[in-house]
């Protein structure tokens, strides 16, 4: 890997959302369908949504060694619960923008729906919650290197089991590649809005969300 990470610090917290929310607004698929870019009021409430999460998140850091301030991937890890999907619907209620509560919308059923803490009968898991690196900087295996980094880091923290949630292809391979199992995917046409039209519809390959998760200690589960 061309970088060397490193865990985040709080000095760290305005480049990351500045970092994370500029890869997502432009150049992640369902982000981009769903046009948030076009309105300042998701900007801000996707960094606003971004930072709240930081505080108590485990970030992981990919910084170019030859220019040690810059960063070049991030990989933003947290504790999920049962309840996340219900707080997302919470948070999407209390948004004006439509853009942004669509999104808000669509990351709920991504947490709920695929019952991943009553699969592993368990009460939390630690998720991968976002996975961005640079765009001159992809195609070097960083996002793999990240991911790799995020498993051991839960497995040093005592988690039993990881996830991640899966908008587009890519991320999808790279968590296949690191050795996440796919648990659960649904193709975009079938998320639809009240006249049953699809909410977003990503360029392929970005055809389907995929949640993948894998067992930290397999030989413990029974």
């Amino acid at each position: 890997c061309p970088c060397y990470v490193r865990l985040a610090k709080e000095a760290d917290s305005p480049a990351i959302v500045q970092f994370v929310q500029t890869i997502l607004l432009h150049h992640e698929p369902l982000v981009r369908s769903l046009h948030v870019c076009r309105s300042s009021a998701s900007e801000s409430g996707l960094a606003d949504y971004i930072r709240v999460l930081l505080p108590d998140s485990f970030t992981l850091l990919a910084v170019n060694p030859v220019q040690p301030e810059r960063i070049v991937g991030v990989a933003i890890g947290r504790r999920s619960c049962h309840w996340d999907g219900k707080r997302l619907i919470e948070r999407a209620d209390r948004t004006r923008c439509d853009q942004l509560r669509k999104l808000l919308y669509i990351w709920s059923i991504v947490e709920a729906e695929p019952n991943l803490h009553q699969h592993f009968c368990t009460r939390c898991l630690f998720e991968i919650a976002f996975l961005a690196t640079a765009i001159d900087a992809q195609r070097r295996g960083i996002g793999l290197h990240l991911t790799q980094r995020s498993v051991a880091l839960a497995r040093d923290l005592g988690f039993h089991f990881v996830r991640m949630n899966c908008t587009c292809e890519y991320s999808s391979r790279v968590a296949t590649k690191a050795g996440l199992e796919c648990h659960w995917t649904v193709p975009y046409h079938h998320l639809v809005d009240s006249t049953e039209q699809p909410v977003a519809l990503p360029d392929p390959p970005h055809t389907h969300i995929k949640v993948h998760a894998m067992a930290l200690f397999p030989d413990a589960v029974h």
